[in-house]
């Protein structure tokens, strides 16, 4: 056998260090994934400024030459209270569109949506739009339309751009909705089927976070499987060594 004894301990010593680093890396990395998923939202404040600044706004309805006159003009159109209560407030909607708050008799169609929120609301019930200001996984804003639609026996659903209907208010829409993702953020009223009183404005994430349930249930069996595996190249050693 090549190697004194001493050698021989030192490198199964070597070898049983390096088992264990192993396998503590892969209990800490295997339960770090799920961890690292979690963006962290920005606040309220953070949100709406970033949102009064931007010219690169997708589906905005200000277009500004520079941001200097971009955050003017919101400034003549009242205080930061003020003009977020405006941006999100309901707006009634019939079948030419819906109306814009700063565009004296405006009202313009909307994208895609509004039509099926008239086809559920039925003759006899009434259709809102909510701008709700999205800030994507990738840090770019978008303001969307969802629609609300208030039935006459006084059901309450929530329809976005891929014509699909949510019951259950704000939950059951990032719930259910594949428009938005659990990266994404939200600055929307947290009552957003309510057309009137006060409501209050959050940052939520656009998607509930999918369960971490899968992500643990995979790292424990991760890190069985290396135990396991440990365990069987020492049996198989101690067995070379006695039959040697």
């Amino acid at each position: 056998m090549i190697g004194s004894a001493d050698d021989r301990g030192l490198a199964g010593a070597f070898r049983r260090v390096a088992r264990a680093s192993a396998v503590r890396v892969a209990a800490v990395s295997a339960l770090a994934l799920p961890l690292a998923a979690c963006a962290t939202p920005p606040t309220t404040r953070e949100m709406f400024r970033e949102y009064v600044r931007s010219t690169e706004v997708v589906g905005d309805e200000f277009q500004s030459a520079s941001s200097q006159a971009r955050v003017a003009n919101f400034a003549s159109m009242g205080s930061p209270e003020e003009l977020i209560g405006r941006l999100m407030a309901p707006r009634p909607c019939n079948t030419s569109g819906c109306i814009r708050p700063w565009r004296e008799g405006g009202s313009s169609k909307p994208p895609a949506g509004l039509d099926a929120a008239r086809a559920i609301s039925g003759p006899d019930g009434k259709v809102y739009e909510r701008k709700v200001l999205v800030k994507r996984d990738d840090e770019k804003l978008e303001l969307i339309s969802l629609y609300l639609v208030h039935k006459a026996d006084g059901t309450k659903l929530l329809v976005d751009s891929k014509k699909e209907h949510h019951a259950g208010g704000l939950d059951g829409f990032r719930k259910n909705n594949d428009v938005l993702g659990s990266d994404d953020f939200m600055l929307v009223t947290r009552d957003i089927t309510a057309v009137s009183g006060k409501s209050e404005i959050v940052v939520i994430s656009g998607h509930t976070s999918p369960s971490r349930k899968p992500w643990f249930v995979g790292s424990g069996i991760f890190i069985v499987a290396v135990a396991a595996l440990w365990v069987l190249v020492r049996r198989v050693r101690k067995a070379r060594s006695a039959g040697s």
